[in-house]
């Protein structure tokens, strides 16, 4: 059987499952190198820590207000105020647990129905949310060729209700230039349809202050429901923290679903938030950090031979469109090819739409001479193909 039959037979792969199979390789005593998953490799403030650890010694462990405790979401609209110069009102804040969640929460504002607009390639929870509330999706894809930047005139013409948007963006790393931003945020604002804006990367911009544009900084009146989480800039995968900023009356509709799933985020993650919140020293080292991570990669890429791919001004990753020895290859047989005979860990491009199977997402959350190492195995390993 082909490689392309095989892979049009075999369920499709996810992030889980190669993950799940690199631990599995792990626990029988296999050293993996993990360029899969973005959880980071490095551990949370020690102020969180010492917070969350406190908090549980003084019994701040019962029930919250379904938004959050109110130093929490004072301190989050003061973050937001003076990161981007807003007026956010702690009114505007909710606190839940984790950006996922968060995210479930902004759809379930949407009517029964609803067209949304995903731009591709997307994280997948987007579409998997989508479909199990029945929404209609309307895609619209972008191109490596094209710097993986969205055809205006597509949304323009387009009929949708919600509009999601990932920036910095997982997987490319691309983040919209301010032209971009204000056109989009101008044409969603004639069509009063809702942005829903993941900014889950926000801290993780490598290209100089001001390249990246918040959707708080949006220059349109636009209807907006803005998700984040404190995983990726402080760590706190397992602490389940994420937020939503909207009006207030959006606020309280989704307050209202989160008390109904949750009744509260944990009290005592909450606190753990309200130290993360202090920690800007940390946030810019991690920062300097990854940013290195991506340019070591990149440089190991191109020292490879792989100059196709867009290189990354934010996120934690690189999507490079891979080749064989023989041409275009499948990315899911390679990440399971690499996994079993290099244990190098990598998420196949179908993960993120159908027609990125010739691209892989390498993660920059191993130390520096991992990820080199990792790629150069990458590069051996396409040799096979």
């Amino acid at each position: 059987m082909s490689q392309s039959s095989q892979s049009a037979t075999r369920r499709p792969i996810s992030i889980a499952d190669i993950y799940f199979m690199s631990k599995e390789l792990e626990r029988k005593g296999a050293d993996v190198i993990h360029l899969d998953v973005g959880e980071p490799d490095f551990q949370p403030p020690h102020q969180v820590v010492a917070a969350t650890r406190n908090a549980l010694s003084e019994d701040r462990g019962r029930y919250t207000a379904a938004a959050g405790i109110s130093e929490l979401r004072n301190s989050i609209a003061r973050h937001l105020n003076a990161k981007y110069a807003t007026q956010i009102g702690p009114e505007q804040v909710l606190f839940t647990a984790g950006g996922r969640l968060g995210l479930y929460l902004a759809f379930l504002t949407l009517p029964k129905r609803a067209k949304v607009g995903i731009i591709t390639p997307d994280w997948p929870a987007y579409r998997d949310i989508c479909k199990m509330m029945d929404f209609q999706t309307v895609f619209f894809t972008t191109s490596l060729e094209n710097s993986w930047a969205p055809d205006l005139s597509e949304l323009e013409s387009a009929d949708f209700d919600a509009l999601v948007l990932n920036y910095p963006n997982n997987p490319t790393g691309k983040i919209l230039d301010s032209e971009t931003f204000d056109r989009i945020t101008e044409i969603i604002a004639r069509k009063n349809a809702l942005i829903i804006s993941d900014e889950v990367y926000s801290e993780y911009v490598f290209l100089k202050p001001g390249n990246f544009r918040s959707l708080l900084q949006a220059k349109q009146n636009t209807r907006f429901i803005l998700a984040t989480s404190l995983s990726k800039s402080y760590a706190m995968t397992g602490y389940r923290a994420g937020y939503l900023i909207s009006d207030k009356a959006t606020i309280g509709e989704m307050e209202r679903i989160n008390s109904i799933i949750l009744t509260s985020a944990p009290e005592f993650v909450q606190y753990g938030a309200i130290a993360a919140l202090e920690c800007a020293d940390y946030v810019r080292d991690k920062l300097q950090l990854i940013e290195g991570r991506r340019d070591i990669a990149v440089k190991t890429l191109r020292e490879c031979g792989y100059s196709e791919f867009h290189e990354p001004e934010g996120s934690l990753y690189v999507f490079p469109k891979i080749r064989g020895a023989r041409g275009p290859i499948d990315s899911e047989a390679l990440a399971l090819h690499l996994l079993e005979t290099a244990h190098v860990s990598v998420t196949p491009g179908t993960v993120f739409g159908e027609q990125f199977r010739d691209f892989i997402r390498i993660t920059l959350l191993q130390n520096e001479e991992r990820i080199e190492k990792g790629i150069r195995l990458i590069g051996s390993a396409l040799k096979d193909f």
